[in-house]
């Protein structure tokens, strides 16, 4: 082994590597002992394939040039169903949905809207006859927001869509029961986030598919969120509810009867559709994901409420969907030696890696993981430390590395403990990574949750500066070669925490929020009042907003900025980036900005990806005055640089 300045090691983990290989998994169903789950592949420009599997046969179903994907609530989720071989999928080039037998042509089963991708589907579940389907449908009108209700569909297409609920602002899950006589469903209104407030519906299907007698069954007290509902083999109906400050699974009935009271969440945010934190077993277990100090673990919940952990290498699983087939459960998972992968486990037995979404080849490259528990303002916060890793080099005598601390998006979202190829990308040339769960994020219980509440951009940022200055004074980092890096809320973490505080010497900010006031009124319907919660409703809380807005406070900002955007970006628009560089301008600060071509929120090509990644890292090299062999895109920094546009 031989020493090097840390930053400058050469690695084999190259940025075009961690772009082609980073294959995205997504949902994950069961249906006639195959397992299908959606691959979105930079090498295919970002589309969503369906994938599915059965007894060591693997393919891909869903048609090449098809992009399967729904853009409900931007975000999608729940993007395809299956019913005896019978593909069900949202088409993202119109958003119709379509009926596809396996290994026949698709066809659309949903009406061309008037205008362009007008009605949106997602979420679908079929009937146990296979007759029909009911799913979320979310129309856009030419003015105003859209409006979202529940539909029945015939699966065949021979009829429009029915609309069986409506009148509330949001609606997802609706699930059918085995013997196809009740539907469920969560629905919530403004300003409420599925996180903060929903309630869980049950009615009965009529002979004609409509609904009848209709109640709500939880939460309709307010301040519960539900989330995940499901119907047992045996009709019962199951949610998880964080009524108890934890989500957890709940047997639902004339009182809703906990399954197993435990400080953890069995639950996650619904973000995105078609999660199911837990799944049935034949022999009357439940396997359930619980989230704990930022580690997921598998559990077999017992029909007498005992938890037992079986001997498994798994730490987060994302997205968090569980599914039983043939007496072997189903799902996506990963560690922080291993990357996110859908496997296959016999209860009781073994398991069996299905698909990966990355090789990881290089034996010594793999950092390790130190959970870091830190207090922040009275508070303990978490993070994941991944000092750096390399078989072949060390730092010079004396140097301490230089530190990416780098912040989630949502904010209501998690870092989970598992292996990443961009972690790897910078632990592997001599830079440490600290990964952070501040304060408002998920897996530690609805209180942890909630202290952002109103506080957006101020205990989230005070965090990740408390865990970068914790580490530079234990004497694990350089203190005077700080960076942060965030995406969305993360990028707006970033232009906070550049703004309002010291710490970083660098920061680099992907289609981060820069004017609050802008992105209320810009976002999409699913996030449009999410931030009077986060900061307060509007107009009340206006001055608040502008103090914690980083473009009113770049004359605060003296360490250089990367500014990295897509240009359709729906969820935080392209604006915001122009404006936080004119800012920058305005207060003669040093930073660049580069545009991807047709990229939305989280960029999905791979050249995008490849871009991306190396103009970060010759952006903290030439902050930092590191110098290495490997070759590195140009990065010019100046107080007025000409945007780099990537072309699509």
């Amino acid at each position: 082994m031989s020493r090097r300045p840390y930053g400058s090691w050469p690695s084999p983990v190259s940025a075009e590597r961690c772009a082609a290989g980073g294959v995205r998994l997504g949902h994950l169903t069961t249906d006639g002992g195959w397992a299908y789950w959606l691959e979105r592949r930079p090498d295919e420009d970002g589309r969503g394939r369906v994938v599915r599997s059965r007894g060591g046969s693997t393919e891909t179903v869903s048609p090449p040039g098809v992009d399967v994907k729904t853009l409900v609530h931007e975000y999608g989720g729940g993007d395809f169903a299956v019913h005896d071989d019978v593909l069900y999928f949202s088409a993202y080039g119109d958003q119709r949905l379509y009926r596809q037998p396996v290994g026949e042509d698709p066809v659309p089963i949903t009406p061309e809207p008037e205008r362009e991708r007008a009605d949106r589907y997602a979420d679908a579940t079929v009937t146990p006859d296979g007759s029909a389907l009911y799913c979320v449908r979310e129309r856009h009108h030419e003015a105003g927001e859209p409006t979202n209700a529940l539909v029945r569909a015939p699966t065949d297409g021979s009829a429009d869509p029915e609309v069986v609920f409506s009148g509330t602002d949001f609606v997802s899950s609706p699930r059918v029961s085995p013997c196809g006589a009740h539907l469920a469903w969560l629905a919530w209104d403004h300003p409420a986030m599925p996180w903060d407030e929903t309630t869980l519906h049950r009615a009965t299907i009529d002979p004609a598919g409509t609904l009848s007698a209709p109640e709500a069954v939880l939460g309709a007290a307010g301040g519960e969120s539900v989330v995940c509902p499901r119907w047992s083999p045996d009709g019962t109906l199951h949610a998880v509810s964080d009524r108890t400050g934890w989500w957890t699974l709940y047997r639902v009935g004339d009182e809703p009867i906990a399954l197993c009271e435990r400080e953890a969440e069995f639950g996650v945010p619904a973000w995105v559709f078609g999660l199911s934190t837990y799944a049935f077993l034949p022999d009357g277990r439940i396997a359930t994901v619980v989230h704990d100090d930022g580690i997921a673990r598998l559990a077999l919940l017992e029909s007498g409420g005992d938890l037992s952990f079986p001997d498994l290498p798994f730490t987060a699983y994302r997205p968090a969907v569980l599914n039983e087939s043939d007496g072997a459960l189903w799902f996506v998972a990963g560690a922080t030696d291993r990357p996110p992968s859908v496997v296959r486990w016999v209860p009781d037995g073994g398991f069996e890696t299905v698909a990966r979404s990355f090789e990881f080849e290089w034996e010594g490259y793999v950092p390790d993981h130190e959970p870091i528990a830190v207090d922040s303002d009275g508070t303990t916060v978490y993070a994941h430390l991944y000092p750096p890793t390399n078989p072949e080099f060390e730092g010079e005598e004396g140097e301490r590395p230089p530190l990416v601390t780098t912040v989630h998006g949502g904010p209501t979202s998690e870092s989970p403990a598992q292996l990443d190829l961009e972690v790897a990308f910078f632990t592997s040339r001599g830079v440490a990574v600290a990964d952070v769960n501040y304060r408002g994020s998920t897996g530690y219980g609805r209180r942890y949750r909630e202290a952002l509440s109103g506080e957006w951009g101020v205990v989230d940022t005070n965090d990740c500066v408390t865990v970068a200055r914790y580490l530079a004074e234990a004497g694990r980092v350089d203190p005077d070669r700080l960076a942060i890096r965030g995406g969305s809320a993360g990028g707006y973490a970033v232009l906070c925490a550049l703004a309002f505080h010291d710490a970083f010497a660098a920061g680099t900010s992907y289609y981060g929020v820069a004017d609050l006031r802008s992105l209320a009124a810009a976002t999409h319907k699913f996030e449009s009042r999410y931030l009077d919660g986060l900061v307060g409703p509007l107009p009340e809380a206006g001055e608040l907003y502008d103090e914690r807005s980083p473009v009113n406070a770049a004359h605060g900002i003296d360490a250089p900025t990367l500014l990295l955007q897509g240009t359709d970006d729906p969820v935080v628009p392209q604006g915001q980036t122009e404006a936080m560089a004119r800012a920058l301008s305005e207060a003669g600060t040093d930073h660049a900005v580069v545009l991807f071509e047709g990229e939305r929120h989280g960029f999905r090509r791979s050249a995008s990806i490849e871009r991306a990644l190396s103009t970060e890292l010759a952006f903290y090299r030439t902050v930092f005055g590191i110098d290495s062999a490997e070759e590195t895109v140009s990065l010019p920094l100046s107080t007025e640089p000409e945007p780099v546009v990537v072309p699509r």
